[in-house]
């Protein structure tokens, strides 16, 4: 079992390998693989991505979905929030950013969403299968490694594994719907790109979605003003008390995932 030492009063949540002086005399099991304790001391400590290169695999996809549990878009988040109340995230600011895609690869325009997202806003990046294409099969510690490797995160900006280690298909509507029957007094908004704005329409039951939606914040992707306007009136139709935030444009609207994995082929 791997004995690890959290250090939970920092957002990146914090952690380091125990050292033989740690006290684990009042340590919790998490998998029955991850044994830890909670310390009030910063010192010696990385975030936890920083910590997955370093693991057996085993100890590593365990760590993934421990931080997946501290979100409560997870259906392990009561389970962990009963061992250990100081693990699940804090969200002081009561609306909550999620910005989901397969981000296969990151790229420039995933990083253009986070820029131009306002440093006010707590944002999550939610890596996920999209719901519209084939399974297929993913590494989770390989995938929180890439993003983590290449995205550039404000103070506020948090990469959210919760969705990685399960194999279907997973909606927006649906973890949507349950977030705010569990917690109704929470905002949830969503940042994309105006590709999948445009699409939204085309979004498993998004006359469902959108009316559960505070905000949605759209980064530019070559669209002109007809295009907005068609897209503004489609999202309106299903959601007509949504609020939406138009972020502006940026120099890498033409990059694709799509595109750079088949230039890699």
């Amino acid at each position: 079992m791997l004995k690890l030492v959290f250090y939970t009063k920092d957002h990146r949540f914090k952690v380091r390998l125990a050292l033989p002086e740690d006290d684990f005399s009042s340590s919790k099991i998490w998998q029955n693989k991850l044994e830890f304790i909670v310390s009030d001391s910063g010192q010696f400590t990385m975030v936890w991505t920083s910590l997955l290169p370093d693991l057996d695999p085993e100890y590593a996809e365990s760590l993934v979905e421990l931080v997946g549990a501290r979100y409560p878009i997870s259906p392990d988040y009561q389970t962990l929030q009963d061992l250990h109340p100081e693990l699940p995230f804090k969200n002081e600011l009561g609306e909550w950013v999620f910005f989901g895609g397969s981000f296969n690869p990151w790229h420039e325009g995933h990083q253009a969403c986070l820029t131009l997202m306002p440093e006010d806003k707590m944002c999550f990046i939610l890596p996920d299968r999209n719901p519209h294409k084939e399974l297929r099969e993913l590494s989770p510690v390989a995938t929180i490694l890439e993003i983590s490797a290449h995205a550039k995160l404000k103070n506020l900006q948090f990469i959210v594994p919760t969705f990685l280690l399960e194999q279907k298909q997973n909606p927006t509507v649906n973890w949507v719907e349950k977030f705010k029957n569990d917690y109704p007094t929470h905002k949830v908004s969503l940042l994309m790109g105006f590709d999948s704005f445009s699409n939204l329409r085309n979004w498993t039951r998004s006359e469902a979605l959108l009316p559960l939606l505070n905000t949605v914040y759209v980064v530019s992707r070559l669209e002109d003003d007809q295009d907005r306007r068609e897209a503004l009136d489609h999202a309106r139709a299903r959601g007509p008390h949504l609020n939406i935030v138009f972020l502006g444009k940026h120099e890498f609207e033409d990059v694709s995932s799509t595109e750079i994995r088949l230039r890699q082929k």
